[in-house]
């Protein structure tokens, strides 16, 4: 049986997250709740209701057509919002939209094998992104499959935290692997993301025996894990792996206002983005473990 998957996105014409022109398909769902999170639709498994509150003229139809009274002129209940769909149909400006949609193998690579040109004239392929790509396996495994049948370059983008058993199987037809890693104390990270970070070493030093094109991306956020101690923890563990190439990817606040739009506290307000010196000296620092070290992705 084919498998279906809870998408958010399918960001094409993408020069980040792998070489080349990219699709990016964003998958919806991840076990992390990163403070920093620049995607905060892509948190939970279910499609969710958002609103682009400049758009909305308040005509009211979507308060007189929810069945659940999620909304409602006076509140907005995420937690009673089944993700129908009828408050963004109903919308006359677009203001409401509906943030995941279940697609299968054969519609996402439908859409994949539009830009299927700019793949092979830039060495480019398709990104598998989220949330956390990986908790969604059984899907994943069945439209890599199908994309290497069309000779596309695949590329996963992870956060480590899956259950590696499953996450094998898909990494196994990927051509190269993006893993994040967080903070090297596990006591950190979970303050920052909810979980601490057993798992996802674990599975790094699995996958990076697989043979597989494998870079360490740290998010460097400052004011939480910029500091010298912790770049040179993570350098380390790379090169202890056997992956030879670490980014260093310097936090924005681009994601800020989709907390707006998804009726969602942003918790990262007393974080700040390195500036390009504090970056090249981290860069530098890391390099002192013989690795290739890039600032971005």
């Amino acid at each position: 049986m084919e498998a279906t998957g809870m998408i958010f996105n399918i960001q094409r014409y993408s020069l980040h997250d792998g070489d080349g022109i990219r699709t990016n398909i964003f998958m919806k769902g991840c076990p992390l709740k990163c403070k920093w999170c620049s995607n905060p639709e892509s948190q939970n498994y279910f499609p969710e209701m958002s609103l682009v509150a400049d758009n909305c003229m308040g005509c009211g139809h979507c308060y007189e057509i929810c069945a659940t009274k999620a909304l409602t002129p006076d509140a907005w209940d995420r937690t009673l919002c089944t993700g129908c769909g009828k408050c963004e149909f109903i919308c006359p400006t677009g203001a409401r939209e509906i943030m995941g949609k279940r697609m299968s193998v054969e519609e996402v690579t439908q859409e994949v094998m539009k830009d299927h040109p700019f793949y092979q004239t830039s060495d480019g392929g398709v990104t598998f992104s989220g949330g956390e790509p990986l908790t969604q396996s059984e899907f994943l495994e069945q439209l890599a499959i199908r994309l290497k049948g069309n000779f596309i370059h695949l590329a996963v983008e992870t956060c480590g935290q899956f259950d590696w058993e499953k996450g094998k199987k898909v990494l196994e037809h990927t051509d190269q692997i993006l893993f994040d890693i967080k903070h090297m104390d596990s006591a950190v990270h979970k303050e920052l993301t909810g979980l601490g970070n057993e798992t996802i070493l674990d599975n790094a030093r699995k996958a990076a025996q697989m043979g597989k094109d494998m870079i360490v991306r740290v998010p460097v956020i400052g004011g939480y894990n910029n500091d010298d101690g912790n770049i040179k923890k993570t350098a380390a563990f790379a090169k202890e792996i056997g992956v030879e190439e670490m980014h260093l990817l310097p936090y924005h606040r681009f994601g800020e206002s989709k907390y707006k739009k998804m009726h969602m506290a942003y918790e990262c307000d007393d974080a700040y983005t390195p500036d390009d010196k504090e970056m090249q000296r981290l860069k530098e620092l890391a390099e002192t473990y013989g690795l290739v070290v890039r600032i971005g992705g």
